[in-house]
């Protein structure tokens, strides 16, 4: 069997948007599964090392029995962290697979992800320059899903619970060897609704089949496929189900540019979300050009707009407003509104690549 040590570290990989966790072991992992799925009980606890997610060192984030790692297609940017996902079920419960939207979790369900960052990045990440800085948890309760947070301390041991959140300095060597300072915010629990609240309740995220349809372990299983083996949904074939592109992989650009928009944007920008009463719609799945911005009158920008007059101008990224709010990091300006501090410039270049593409027309002038 792989190092699970793979799961958090080794088969991470640096991209175009920066450290992720790209999780390649999964699929290996089936010693790691399903063998034990266990009710944890009441939370939150004062410490993440209180609900034995993690076997040996906790750093390590080497998954117990019955937390199953995963991983998604079009990864939520948050300020270059890497992030490893994990799900974990009460016993002889199943997650119930969708088309569309997340997938329903059972009650007693808990949804793991931590942040961490690659602290010296002259070279590719390896397992001496992570730290990790938090870890979420998205619990299913009978009263719905209620987040907790856990802020990592500077020995890298355990993570304490906070309902605050924090602003957190991390030193890092940069590129060229200089050494730097990020500024990161672990959010108040609160916060957690700002992306995961549609129609006044709250979601889960990166559990749909877009995002989990994906091959896994260096592309020789699919890992649908392996959540249905370890016990985690019910027995399935993935051929045929939607799937989304690796936004920096090599695919149509048209469709990479769509899961990049959903991964980032679509969770605030639909009917029920934060963003619906802006009209703009970044579910994958919108059709009508207009419903994603194109040639689309903003509804109230303000400032945001940067003196640009419409979301989208096709063939002219420098014209549209989608493209200025996601460059900037003006908190009066900037898309998304937060917890982020930096603009992601993949995504900046992804996007204004996918609108240069675009056959070119005046917005001004009714199409013929």
């Amino acid at each position: 069997m792989v190092n699970p040590l793979n799961l958090r570290t080794r088969a991470r990989s640096r991209t175009r948007w920066g450290l992720l966790a790209t999780l390649v072991g999964v699929a290996v992992m089936s010693a790691c599964g399903a063998e034990s799925k266990r009710d944890i009980g009441e939370i939150p606890y004062a410490l993440l090392s209180d609900y034995e997610f993690f076997d040996g060192p906790m750093a390590q984030m080497v998954p117990a029995q019955g937390v199953l790692p995963y991983t998604v297609a079009a990864p939520l940017f948050s300020d270059n962290a890497g992030k490893g996902r994990y799900i974990v079920l009460p016993e002889g419960k199943t997650m119930t697979v969708t088309e569309q939207d997340e997938w329903e979790i059972p009650q007693g369900t808990t949804i793991v992800k931590s942040f961490f960052f690659d602290t010296d990045r002259r070279d590719g990440p390896s397992d001496d320059d992570t730290r990790i800085v938090e870890t979420r948890l998205l619990r299913a309760t009978a009263d719905g899903l209620k987040s907790h947070i856990y802020r990592w301390n500077d020995e890298q041991t355990d993570a304490e619970y906070i309902r605050a959140g924090a602003d957190v300095a991390i030193p890092y060597t940069d590129a060229a060897g200089a050494e730097q300072v990020q500024d990161y915010i672990i959010p108040d629990e609160n916060a957690c609704g700002s992306c995961h609240e549609r129609d006044d309740v709250l979601r889960v995220l990166g559990l749909s089949t877009h995002q989990l349809n994906r091959t896994v372990d260096g592309g020789s299983a699919n890992q649908i496929a392996w959540l249905s083996e370890q016990g985690a949904i019910a027995d399935i074939d993935a051929t045929g189900l939607p799937s989304f592109p690796d936004p920096a992989g090599e695919m149509d650009l048209d469709a990479r540019a769509r899961a990049y928009l959903h991964g980032n944007c679509s969770h605030c920008h639909r009917p029920g979300g934060g963003g619906g009463a802006s009209g703009l719609k970044f579910t994958a799945w919108v059709q009508d050009e207009a419903e994603f911005g194109v040639c689309k009158v903003p509804a109230a920008a303000g400032a945001g707009a940067g003196g640009n007059a419409y979301d989208i101008v096709p063939g002219h990224p420098e014209s549209s407003i989608v493209v200025f709010r996601m460059a900037s990091t003006d908190p009066e300006k900037k898309m998304p509104e937060v917890p982020t501090l930096l603009a992601d410039e993949f995504g900046v270049d992804l996007i204004t690549e996918w609108i240069a593409a675009m056959p070119s027309r005046d917005c001004a002038s009714p199409e013929d």
